[in-house]
């Protein structure tokens, strides 16, 4: 990943109403304002406890045709390209989006209404750098006459082939800036062909569609509307393609070019670049002293139970350290003559890892993270006097103030604790 400039989230908060395109269902989404490296996090609240969805390439489900769906446990989104289009188009980093059904309104089939919204409530600069993915060389990925590749570029730039039997093809060629999506790319509207209508509604699917909100293409090329701009079946190709390549977290500094491809091999690719981007650029963080890790954590001695954070990844991981000495005061009372460092401790050591992950990315001040719940802890060997612990955590879970974590200590190479924690952050 490589820096530039700052982060940005919605100014203020913002409604949107209509109809899912797929399923029809009357939906009603609030865009909200979010903190630094939070993301694009899809919040259910017509769900009890109000499950959340984040954006990104793990979280891509094969759950309806033409469209691009995500999903988290049982919890489910789709048709989720439009508004991420809107929102990688405008380079809006961080939001959360909160909606009461299953899929975001299709609105009239393009992303301007979305980007309507948001230009109208403004975007806030953050102070924390974005996060770009720069390429060192080529990567590229084809399944039968589909292929999307990425060349390194000094921008995000976008050519689209699209070729079908019915139309004249189409290509186009964009370096994308907000204000040319919002101009140029943004009005472009979905668009099928009159032969496909009846295999589609046979699939369920459709529910929401009408010629206000797709154009129908006849057997001639002929559009059911007018057209907004004469080659508006490739600048929606763009679209969705800016929308599915944002399930990366990030869009590419780089020249994208895509011959007759669509979401479900976007989702592939997506996929497939992450985890080569994973390999070649490792997000890993370097290591934070102690001095520094109290800045953060509120705790003061005798319950600073962190010496070193070794490494971490943002909403991910982190891996840290704690040197279990003959001087410290557990052992004073704690089996003196035989000292154990107690199992809940060593949770506890697990829990201020993740509160500090959790409380050094949000960048908030006056918040406490407080033990939530522990599961399954097991203790398998005593920790004693000179044993140096190391402490990894993984996210399982981030919702807006809860985060469920998995932890491990281990002592040398043996597994001494493992816990299932959640913590919930509270302002002082």
């Amino acid at each position: 990943m490589a820096k530039a400039a700052s982060q940005q989230t919605v100014q203020k908060e913002t409604t949107i109403s209509g109809k899912g395109l797929m399923l029809g269902e009357s939906v009603t989404l609030t865009m909200k304002p979010a903190p630094p490296d939070y993301g694009i996090v899809f919040r259910r609240v017509d769900i009890a406890g109000a499950p959340e969805v984040k954006v990104c390439p793990e979280n891509w489900a094969d759950i309806l045709p033409r469209c691009t769906s995500l999903r988290s446990g049982d919890t489910t989104v789709s048709s989720v390209e439009h508004i991420l289009s809107a929102l990688g188009g405008l380079s809006i980093d961080n939001v959360t989006v909160e909606l009461n059904a299953p899929e975001p309104p299709g609105l009239d089939g393009s992303a301007f209404p979305y980007v309507e919204k948001l230009q109208k409530v403004g975007v806030v600069a953050q102070n924390v750098p974005r996060r770009l993915i720069e390429l060192s060389k080529p990567f590229a990925l084809s399944e039968g006459n589909k292929q999307i590749v990425l060349l390194p570029s000094d921008a995000f730039e976008v050519t689209f082939v699209y070729a079908h039997p019915q139309t004249t093809p189409q290509v186009a060629t964009w370096q994308i800036t907000p204000e040319l999506y919002a101009r140029e790319i943004s009005p472009a509207r979905s668009f099928c062909f009159d032969n496909e209508i009846e295999a589609l509604q046979s699939l369920g699917i459709g529910k929401g569609a009408s010629y206000d909100n797709v154009l129908v293409i006849d057997g001639e090329g002929a559009p059911s509307t007018p057209l907004r701009f004469t080659d508006e079946f490739v600048r929606h190709k763009i679209l969705d393609l800016i929308g599915d390549l944002y399930l990366a977290g990030h869009l590419p500094k780089a020249h994208v070019v895509a011959i007759r491809t669509g979401h479900t091999f976007h989702a592939k690719f997506v996929q497939a670049f992450s985890a080569h981007e994973h390999l070649q650029h490792s997000p890993v963080q370097k290591p934070v002293e102690v001095t520094e890790i109290y800045r953060i954590l509120p705790h003061r001695h005798p319950m600073c139970l962190l010496d070193r954070v070794l490494e971490y990844e943002n909403g991910k991981r982190a891996v840290g350290i704690k040197n279990a000495t003959y001087n410290e005061p557990i052992f004073e009372g704690h089996f003196p003559t035989q000292p154990v460092m107690p199992g809940v401790l060593q949770v506890e050591a697990l829990a201020q890892l993740g509160a500090w992950l959790v409380l050094q990315e949000i960048g908030k001040e006056g918040q406490l993270g407080y033990f939530r719940s522990i599961n399954k802890a097991t203790f398998r060997r005593a920790v004693i006097p000179g044993d140096q612990l190391r402490l990894e955590i993984e996210v399982v879970q981030r919702r807006s103030n809860i985060a469920r974590i998995q932890g491990w200590v281990y002592v040398e190479d043996a597994l001494a604790t493992e816990a299932e924690l959640s913590i919930v952050l509270a302002s002082t």
